[in-house]
């Protein structure tokens, strides 16, 4: 994201790591401050669930919402119910398609793009290409995927066996899935990942994943071995 087309800046509070470009026309300075204060709200109003339900944070199977909850809490339940996993799976692919939605209506922004942890939520008015880091393996940042604006907004959300420090039970170096909602694409991630637990097994789950009705496009890479589908423009870089 470090050209022309955009202005980036970062922000974050504890876990929450975002990395954020919009298109200069429309970028403010207040944006970034703008940004941080969405951060804080979305994180109080999840903090203050899990202190009531703390199921919520520390389940690796769907816990339920009850009703009359925030609706990222909603929409983080509703995904991890889809998904089989548990509710935290679908914390960053939420945050940032809400945190993405807040810039693109406050600031009438053509183009916004939020990156967490891997986790992206994109509004774009040209293609982009968003490429897959997969760690050590020989096709990482080889492959990648370009959306039309018209397929956007969209969600971009990527889970490792390999690379980083979120709880995973696969081998996968990484599992990309694009979906319409943040939250969903996150905790379809992590379940598909989960579910490779060899190099060999990339083909059968990308697959299974394909079949999903919202899931728009993958890629598993695991070594040198990559499955990959769907409807959206693949790219070798």
């Amino acid at each position: 994201m470090g050209n022309s087309r955009w202005t980036c800046f970062s922000s974050s509070w504890r876990e929450t790591d975002l990395w954020v470009a919009m298109d200069r026309e429309h970028y403010r300075p207040e944006s970034e401050r703008y940004t941080l204060d969405r951060i804080l709200f979305y994180r109080k109003a999840l903090e203050e669930h899990i202190a009531l339900h703390p199921e919520f944070r520390d389940s690796l199977t769907p816990v339920v919402a009850p009703g009359g909850v925030h609706p990222i809490i909603t929409a983080m339940s509703d995904a991890a119910l889809a998904a089989g996993t548990g509710p935290m799976s679908a914390v960053a692919g939420a945050m940032a398609e809400y945190i993405c939605r807040d810039l693109l209506t406050e600031f009438d922004a053509e183009e916004v793009i939020i990156e967490n942890g891997g986790d992206i939520f994109l509004k774009l008015v040209a293609p982009a290409t968003v490429a897959v880091y997969a760690g050590s393996s020989p096709l990482s940042e080889k492959i990648a995927l370009q959306p039309a604006p018209a397929e956007t907004p969209l969600a971009f959300c990527c889970s490792s066996g390999t690379v980083g420090h979120s709880l995973s039970f696969g081998q996968a170096d990484a599992c990309m899935i694009a979906c319409r909602n943040g939250a969903l694409a996150d905790a379809y991630a992590t379940a598909f990942c989960n579910s490779v637990k060899s190099a060999d097994m990339v083909y059968e789950v990308t697959e299974q994943a394909l079949k999903v009705p919202e899931i728009l496009s993958v890629i598993i890479i695991a070594g040198d071995k990559v499955g990959l589908g769907g409807t959206i423009e693949i790219k070798f870089v």
